[in-house]
């Protein structure tokens, strides 16, 4: 234990964990069958009854958009850069009247409760408006990722019957143009960027694509026209909480994707049972608790967020794009109160911070943030703190620790890391700087939610205990089984025996883990992605890639191995590191030359026997290929969430893992 005389630059000491309190077991009513408990359940409950500010909580979203445009009408409820970087605002009276008039539109329309509107678009205000005009008129929004091609948009609009879809742009248009002759349910498309084309003259196509296709300032003026305001409202007053409000697909790894049908009650429980941070000092003056900024593009964290932000009144902010190469510039400008990340992205965040200083610091700035989470967990337990201890640790907090903290805009109060493994030691370092980092589980299925450290309660290496009204429980093989009011009712289309995620109430999600004895999960794999070596191990590929990814140079790591007597790892670089790193030893910068240079394969040696040295055998690699370009979201090797789609990379690289097998 450091106490004083080894400040950073010799040794931090160990550091000790946290350890919160026992959760109580169930009494084993209504649970699955007692032979197949491994472990638990273990079960949080809350006396939480309503919306956060005291409002009429009817179970349902319908209600929420109208309410806070007549509870707060001035205050902001989403926030965007415009083309040229300017910030953009819409209050919450003015965002309830696109909100209004969008769902008045899709009334318009012919649109009846329980119909399908698909978005094909980025996250953006038009897509907020569109789900909450949704909730409001009992329509049900089912997510188009801008990244899906033209066979996956036939699939899903005929898959859920989708009667109209709003497109981003005409690109996105042209998607659904070419499927649309065996699109027979779908009636109108409607265009959210209109584009001029007053002057061109329009061909029989065009006419007919015209007939058909409606811009979305058209859609609300139709709406405003045709559909009463007091009709909605009877609309809203008519949902249920057990009434569909969203379809999200799910990326399968076989066959086609699967639609997960989420209820009103379904978010509605998770944002009763979501932990609320502090408000911020000036949140009375203007009826904001701050901004929550999604990175991520249209899907499971996203739809959480959206309701999550006006639930819990906070701003939305929306990114400008969905690429990686500005993501840490955009979380330092969008100043968040709530940063919800994926792993991928809080390790980009971490290459930005170690980018900022001469590399030659960076071990000194590790070695510094290490003592300071020591620091911060023995002040959390009470003890006595050393004096020149302290002292260092208030210097550091106000200049080093504090620059860190800017890279996440300065005010940030929580940031959240879900959707796949992260490494143990970037969660540390940020921690130790003051970042306040934690881990939580959820899933499509559970509406994203589950189980949640938070700043003041947390153990690295969890993914945290149960939420409120929650139940997670282990099945003899280890897989996480989960129960609440979360849990969505089922796939779209699909009866319950023929597909049985949900048994006796119980989602079986086909994730891995163990519990502790103070009821905090870690999540150990996925059962789908054991890998089975050929002398009859079966290893999961995520310790590997977790400590791979690790070094600041390495962005993607994918293991290999299936039937082998050995794991490979595929890697790649992270651009603005290996750059810096190439710079400064007087290297090419460009990728393609620089993966060749024997000086970088050396140093990647180094990085796979430092992460062998810390795993078990089985779990290690023995060899690495190098690709000459990072994953991509475009080429379908990385999801919406940023996850590795591991069968399109293995399929895509076969050739390359095989033979290092030579």
């Amino acid at each position: 234990m450091n106490d004083g005389s080894n400040l950073p630059g010799t040794d931090g000491g160990n550091l000790p964990a946290i350890h919160g309190s026992s959760l109580p077991a169930l009494d084993g009513s209504n649970l699955p069958d007692t032979d197949v408990m491994a472990a638990g359940p273990h079960r949080a409950t809350s006396a939480t009854t309503g919306s956060p500010d005291g409002r009429r909580d009817d179970g349902t979203l319908a209600h929420l958009a109208r309410r806070n445009a007549e509870c707060w009408p001035a205050a902001t409820a989403v926030r965007w850069r415009d083309a040229d970087g300017v910030w953009c605002r819409r209050t919450y009276a003015e965002a309830w009247r696109a909100s209004e008039e969008t769902a008045r539109g899709l009334m318009a329309l012919g649109l009846g409760p329980g119909d399908r509107v698909a978005v094909l678009s980025t996250l953006r205000p038009e897509w907020t408006f569109a789900l909450m005009g949704a909730a409001a008129s009992g329509l049900v929004v089912v997510s188009l990722l801008p990244t899906t091609v033209p066979e996956e948009i036939e699939h899903v609009l005929n898959d859920c019957g989708a009667r109209a879809v709003l497109c981003e742009n005409t690109a996105q248009l042209a998607k659904v143009e070419a499927a649309w002759p065996r699109l027979p349910h779908l009636r109108r498309a409607v265009l959210i960027d209109a584009p001029d084309v007053a002057s061109a003259p329009l061909g029989n196509e065009d006419r007919e694509r015209s007939a058909r296709t409606m811009t979305l300032a058209g859609l609300r003026a139709l709406g405003a026209r045709e559909v009463a305001a007091e009709e909605l409202r009877r609309r809203s007053d008519s949902v249920r909480a057990e009434d569909l409000l969203l379809i999200i697909y799910t990326s399968g790894t076989t066959g086609p994707k699967k639609g997960c049908a989420l209820t009103h009650g379904n978010y509605v429980s998770v944002l009763r049972a979501h932990p609320q941070p502090p408000p911020k000092p000036d949140a009375a003056a203007d009826h904001n608790n701050g901004t929550i900024f999604v990175v991520t593009g249209p899907h499971t964290i996203a739809m959480l967020m959206q309701v999550l932000a006006w639930w819990s009144r906070y701003t939305l902010a929306y990114r400008r794009g969905g690429g990686t190469d500005r993501l840490a510039d955009e979380v330092r400008e969008a100043r968040p109160q709530i940063l919800p990340l994926v792993p991928l992205a809080l390790e980009q965040i971490y290459s930005a911070v170690l980018a900022s200083w001469p590399q030659e610091d960076t071990s000194a700035v590790i070695e510094a943030a290490r003592t300071g989470l020591e620091v911060r967990e023995r002040r959390s337990r009470g003890e006595r703190i050393p004096p020149r201890l302290q002292s260092w640790f208030d210097e550091t907090d106000r200049t080093l620790f504090a620059q860190v903290r800017e890279h996440f805009g300065g005010a940030v109060r929580r940031v959240t890391v879900s959707g796949a493994a992260v490494s143990q030691d970037i969660l540390a370092f940020f921690l130790g700087c003051g970042v306040p980092v934690v881990e939580c589980y959820g899933m499509t299925e559970t509406a994203a939610a589950a189980t949640s450290n938070s700043p003041d309660d947390y153990r690295l290496g969890t993914v945290g205990k149960p939420l409120p009204g929650i139940d997670v429980a282990l099945a003899p093989d280890g897989e996480v089984l989960i129960r609440g009011a979360n849990v969505f009712p089922g796939y779209w289309g699909y009866h319950e025996d023929e597909f049985g995620a949900v048994r006796d109430g119980w989602l079986y999600t086909g994730d891995l883990g163990a519990f502790d004895a103070d009821g905090y999960l870690t999540l150990t794999g996925r059962k789908k992605e054991l890998i089975q070596l050929s002398h009859g191990v079966a290893v999961t590929p995520h310790p590997l890639e977790r400590e791979l990814r690790t070094s600041p140079l390495v962005s993607n790591a994918v293991t290999y191995g299936e039937g082998k007597p050995h794991l490979v790892v595929l890697l790649t670089l992270d651009e603005r590191q290996a750059r810096t790193w190439a710079a400064e030893r007087g290297l090419p910068t460009d990728l393609p030359r620089l993966v060749g240079e024997p000086e970088l394969l050396r140093e990647l040696n180094q990085v796979l026997a430092d992460a062998n040295a810390r795993l078990q055998e089985y779990y290690r690699a023995q060899a690495f290929t190098l690709l000459e370009r990072d994953l991509s979201m475009d080429e379908g090797e990385l999801t919406i969430s940023m996850k590795v789609a591991r069968p399109v990379v293995h399929k895509r690289f076969r050739d390359r893992f095989e033979a290092l097998y030579e």
